[in-house]
């Protein structure tokens, strides 16, 4: 798989709440809850289907109601989150019917990287890598269940699965995310060969309509950005006003800015980047190496971008106009003249959310000593009035760095990072085909 960082997360009812979690290990407010597995690995509740793989997407929907785990083997699960700790399986769909799982026309699965809701809640949609490079479209029922819809992928000499319908330009070459904004009128696809950035329209049904592409030296017929800072893109995010779309490049060691317009087109603005490269703006503190993870606060005044090379999470402040100005990072061991966190916590960081109150900051890390099938790491940031973080400590499988250890090891090598729109869950979803649930106190400093 090209530029992969992750390398390759029964009854109707599972509860993964379990009596006694008063006496679970915590750090500050987070507390770690249960865990659900595959074959009950590692002590987590097993689900009704073995669904759970290499979980690398993760998305709740808007009203909190339910958590949809995406798998690069090719799946994406319904979970039912009751919103005090507890999740219950509901079923799961998959390329060939796998594990018992509703199957799909196309197959258009294999290789999922991500998953997002959109804000009506109406539409559930995923992306994939090589060699599907597809986005593939579930309707979203008032009771969260999902129906398969359609899938569009690439064609030609860059084709993805047969019988989706084709992308107008061949720029969904592995595709890793995808965001929706906040009006529910455009679609955004990161995809690290294409090196680029797709919009699709949205129409009232949810169903997607191809409309334009940003890329590297123009590729694939895509607008050329001033500054090819979108190599490797990564991640993509939306500004909670919709003014601002923000992508991040595993490659180009890159955050990159666009303004939306009314249409949802993208205009290029510019870029900040390690060592000045790509002719974008420096930052103090070179940071960003291997950036693939980058989120904004709900209030719209800061951006957080994770970097897997650089072990490290950067600080921007968020102007409203959508300008960007660098504003500090953590590192392990200080690197890059970063601030150091309380433990070394942030090898291979590669996921990043906010909780919806805007008071902490959650970064996954891979760790090691392999990175991927290692031990991992969940670290908590309390988030200032001004957007600075603290450290406020982390969780690791076997207590790894001297973090908390979580009551079942279930953080092998986490994936993906979401968190509960109603403030009270964080969910992890990770390699070794687990998902986490961490619980925070209401008005937690």
């Amino acid at each position: 798989m090209a530029r992969r960082c992750r390398l390759l997360v029964a009854a109707i009812a599972i509860a993964l709440v379990v009596a006694g979690v008063a006496a679970v290990a915590a750090t500050g407010s987070f507390t770690y809850q249960d865990c659900m597995a595959n074959d009950g690995l590692d002590g987590c509740r097993k689900p009704a289907d073995n669904s759970l793989g290499n979980n690398v997407g993760l998305a709740v929907s808007p009203d909190g109601a339910n958590v949809y785990v995406a798998a690069f083997e090719g799946t994406l699960t319904e979970l039912r989150h009751a919103g005090d700790g507890a999740l219950a399986y509901e079923g799961c769909f998959a390329d060939d019917g796998a594990h018992d799982c509703r199957d799909i026309p196309h197959d258009s699965l294999k290789s999922a990287t991500g998953v997002a809701v959109s804000p009506d809640g109406r539409s559930v949609y995923v992306t994939t890598g090589q060699r599907t490079n597809s986005v593939t479209r579930f309707k979203r029922d008032p009771n969260g269940a999902l129906g398969y819809r359609s899938c569009i992928s690439n064609g030609g000499s860059h084709a993805g699965i047969g019988g989706c319908s084709e992308a107008r330009r061949n720029s969904l070459d592995s595709n890793e995310a995808v965001a929706v904004s906040p009006d529910g009128e455009s679609v955004y696809v990161a995809s690290s060969d294409s090196d680029s950035i797709t919009q699709f329209k949205r129409k009232a049904n949810g169903a997607l309509r191809y409309r334009n592409c940003v890329a590297n030296r123009g590729a694939q017929g895509c607008k050329r950005p001033k500054h090819d800072s979108l190599g490797g893109a990564y991640d993509v995010a939306v500004s909670p006003d919709g003014q601002s779309v923000y992508a991040v490049a595993l490659d180009g060691d890159a955050i990159t800015r666009f303004d939306r317009r009314s249409d949802g087109s993208l205009v290029y603005k510019n870029c900040f980047a390690n060592a000045h490269a790509h002719g974008c703006r420096a930052l103090k503190h070179d940071s960003l190496g291997g950036a693939d993870a980058v989120t904004v606060s709900a209030d719209g005044e800061s951006v957080y971008v994770a970097a897997l090379g650089g072990d490290s999470i950067t600080h921007f402040e968020r102007s409203p106009s959508g300008r960007l100005a660098p504003k500090g990072c953590y590192a392990n061991s200080a690197e890059h003249g970063c601030r150091a966190p309380k433990k070394n916590s942030l090898h291979a960081a590669n996921g990043v959310a906010v909780s919806a109150d805007g008071k902490q900051v959650y970064v996954t890390a891979m760790t090691g000593p392999t990175v991927n099938g290692g031990a991992g790491a969940v670290s908590q940031f309390k988030r200032r009035a001004d957007g600075s973080l603290g450290s406020r400590g982390c969780f690791a499988d076997n207590g790894r760095y001297d973090c908390r250890e979580p009551r079942l090891d279930s953080l092998g090598s986490p994936q993906s990072i979401a968190v509960d729109p109603k403030g009270a869950d964080v969910f992890v979803g990770s390699y070794g085909f687990q998902l986490s649930i961490f619980r925070r106190s209401a008005g937690s400093p």
